[in-house]
């Protein structure tokens, strides 16, 4: 099994561990443990896919390049599924039209790291079991949507984009 799919695993038995009264600590962690999913799905597709395994730790140090907050900005622009929404660099390397299930996928990416800011970070924040589920059903679709355009050349540009577009505006 690979990390990203035991996150979702894991976010699926949090959020069902409790049947009547999930406590917030394990609807919470579920949540967190889709976006971690999901972020894992994405670097280390993108990893794998630009960096050699030789020398050693170099894949590892590259996912460590990814930053949080530059991808959902990537994201946010593709989740518009319009080339016109997307940084001139990035637009210039997309083919038309922009595959829905990638768009789906960079959505999916933004509402799971806002969900996973409120679940980690902002204790007045509540969560419910049918709203955790539905967050981990998310995240599930977008496993599935990222396998069926994953192979693509505008998903190579967009698993390029979330590391390096900040650079490509210099």
């Amino acid at each position: 099994m690979t990390l990203q799919r035991d996150l979702l695993d894991q976010a699926l038995f949090l959020v069902n561990r409790e049947p009547r009264r999930p406590r917030q600590a394990s609807l919470r962690r579920a949540v967190s443990a889709s976006y971690y999913a999901l972020f894992h799905l994405l670097t280390e597709d993108a990893s794998r896919r630009f960096f050699p395994i030789q020398p050693q730790g170099l894949k590892d140090r590259a996912k460590r390049a990814f930053a949080h907050g530059d991808m959902a900005h990537v994201c946010r622009q593709f989740a518009k599924g319009r080339t016109s929404e997307l940084n001139e660099g990035t637009k210039s390397l997309i083919s038309e039209p922009l595959e829905s299930d990638l768009s789906s996928v960079a959505a999916a990416f933004v509402e799971l790291q806002e969900a996973r800011h409120l679940a980690d970070y902002d204790m007045s924040a509540s969560f419910i079991k049918p709203e955790a589920l539905r967050l981990t059903h998310l995240a599930q679709t977008a496993f599935a949507n990222w396998q069926s355009v994953r192979t693509t050349a505008n998903a190579t540009v967009f698993l390029a984009a979330l590391m390096l577009q900040r650079q490509w505006n210099k």
